[in-house]
């Protein structure tokens, strides 16, 4: 059986709520500029972006075990976009707390952050005992104690420094560990939505829509990059709230305080909510046609799906990840310290295979 090569990071079962009687997307893609219409298998994936390695297990292993879990939460997600209701006694709650949890913490943005904050992290780690030899004999010298330093391998510091100089701009996460952290996350984020009470928004039919985007679950981070400031005035989360687009019909705000309850929004409640969901886009906006509408600065109009390339706040949202301070700390570690979160991190990380030519470092003693 072929393998499974692309990966949804934003369900197919989701997208569909944003697609017309074709299965097709209307898609603005910020990173070129360009407006078109494409099948929903076609757009929110990448190319193995859930493969795992590990002996035995199918690459693919991951990517049909979250297929199918997809596939038990699709029949309530779908109740739920036609009735505007969680169902009797709440029974299709659950579905929208699963999909709400998987989209928030299984994303390009997501990942692409963590990555580069353990990437930091180890990169710190290895170069600690080489800030001078006191610290790397410390070093050794505990490794020889707890039999981990190979028999007769050369113990030098400069040529054990130069190796690492030369090559910890190599050093990055397994993928595995990756998504190992993915998922602890979602089984973590998961009391975090469902403490949430999340209010239906139906959208009347003259409103134009809601639409979606590559990184649909819009959560306000107190202190960081408020992405739905973008297309402003939009809605404004505050730090309770959570804004989650189910279909082009149905939205959701999850509050700490508040009902269960369905409001009508109207065009403008709709066109407030888009500028706010557009404005976390990593790079796409997904809609059923371009007849949305979403609020911008005063004193101009409503914006429009079909004049969206024109407006000059469409632009490729990415957040940028200081780590120098968390660098320094890391460095301020002392041995003993080091040692527990290297071992914590043990069989996490991998140099890439363009070490494996690189040469062992030598005894320069010699």
């Amino acid at each position: 059986m072929a393998v499974a090569r692309k990966h949804h990071y934003v369900p197919q079962m989701y997208l569909t709520g944003f697609a017309n009687d074709k299965d097709q997307c209307f898609v603005v893609d910020a990173s070129t500029r360009k407006a078109f219409t494409v099948s929903t298998a076609n757009i929110a994936a990448e190319r193995d972006y859930n493969k795992i390695e590990a002996e035995g297990v199918p690459a693919d292993a991951l990517e049909k075990e979250l297929g199918a879990f997809e596939g038990a939460m699709a029949p309530g997600i779908k109740r739920i976009r036609e009735t505007a209701s969680f169902g009797e006694n709440g029974k299709d709650r659950e579905d929208i707390i699963n999909l709400v949890t998987l989209l928030a913490v299984r994303n390009p943005r997501t990942r692409d952050d963590m990555e580069r904050l353990y990437t930091e992290l180890f990169r710190a780690m290895v170069g600690m005992p080489f800030e001078d030899p006191t610290r790397w004999d410390a070093v050794v010298e505990q490794l020889k104690a707890a039999g981990q330093w190979p028999d007769g391998s050369p113990v030098d510091f400069e040529g054990h420094k130069k190796f690492v100089e030369e090559n910890k701009h190599k050093l990055k996460p397994h993928q595995n560990f990756t998504l190992e952290m993915e998922l602890g996350a979602a089984e973590r984020m998961y009391p975090y939505f469902d403490a949430r009470k999340w209010q239906i928004l139906k959208a009347r039919n003259d409103s134009g829509g809601f639409v979606t985007t590559d990184h649909p679950v819009c959560v306000h981070r107190p202190g960081g990059l408020n992405h739905g400031q973008q297309f402003a005035p939009g809605l404004g989360l505050s730090d309770q709230e959570i804004l989650f687009p189910l279909s082009s019909k149905v939205a959701l705000i999850g509050r700490l305080e508040g009902d269960e309850d369905v409001v009508e929004a109207d065009l403008e409640t709709v066109a407030r909510f888009n500028a706010t969901v557009m404005g976390y886009a990593m790079k796409q906006i997904y809609a059923v046609d371009d007849q949305y509408y979403y609020t911008r600065p005063a004193p101009h109009a409503l914006g429009k799906g079909s004049t969206l390339l024109q407006d000059p706040n469409l632009k490729v949202r990415e957040d940028a990840t200081h780590l120098s301070k968390l660098a320094d700390e890391i460095s301020g570690l002392s041995v003993i310290e080091a040692a527990s979160l290297s071992k914590m991190l043990e069989d996490k990380w991998r140099i890439s295979s363009t070490i494996s030519g690189s040469a062992e470092p030598q005894d320069s003693s010699h």
